[in-house]
């Protein structure tokens, strides 16, 4: 009987094959090196199991699939649907849409019942759209735009603090306080050194 880890490599090799993928832009694509990647297929060394799952993730197999061998017929029954991923994003998609569809009622509610020209339910939106997009990102462990949305809600969040202040507090003392926007810049740049924490790690 094969060693465990010959077993995923053997299977981590086919599926990068059924894929078209080289070495190097599975590693582009998983923020490790092509040194990494080919010590996995080689059975040198075995990913972690965060790793591992995010693999079968990207071939759309269980990791049942990694650790067993057998006939095309005999895997295919650790092979995932291929509408998983596509649900994911109409599940992510229809989360957000429900937001908005709160800031339209709240808009319209406010309008009627109170002649409130809310405008600013929209503002709120984006950035509880992005707070979603994170939580949903963090739950399925995909790392693809994950700062870019940390970006987006840093800005989005400062944005929609402003324009409420600038609008509710007296005399346009709200308006004064823009100094709120310095805080975005660390904030980014916290974000994208983040980014690149994540991939200098993995490549250890």
């Amino acid at each position: 009987m094969e060693p465990l880890r010959v077993t995923i490599a053997q299977n981590l090799t086919e599926l990068r094959k059924s894929k078209n993928l080289t070495q190097g832009e599975l590693a582009e694509k998983f923020n490790y090196s092509d040194k990494s990647i080919s010590k996995w297929e080689h059975g040198e060394a075995t990913p972690n199991i965060e790793i591992l799952q995010q693999l079968c993730d990207f071939y759309g197999v269980t990791l049942d699939y990694l650790t067993h061998s057998g006939s095309k017929k005999e895997m295919k029954q650790f092979t995932k649907p291929k509408g998983q991923r596509a649900n994911r994003n109409i599940i992510t998609a229809l989360s957000v849409s429900v937001v908005w569809m709160l800031a339209i009622l709240v808009f319209i509610g406010l309008q009627f019942l109170y002649e409130i020209n809310y405008w600013m339910a929209f503002l709120w939106a984006a950035p509880l759209s992005c707070v979603i997009m994170i939580t949903f990102n963090a739950v399925w462990g995909t790392k693809p735009w994950r700062s870019v949305i940390v970006i987006a809600l840093v800005w989005t969040l400062l944005s929609s603090f402003y324009l409420e202040l600038g609008n509710d507090l007296p005399n346009g003392e709200g308006w004064r306080l823009w100094m709120i926007f310095i805080l975005g810049v660390p904030l980014t740049i916290a974000a994208i050194l983040w980014g690149q924490l994540k991939k200098d790690r993995t490549r250890e």
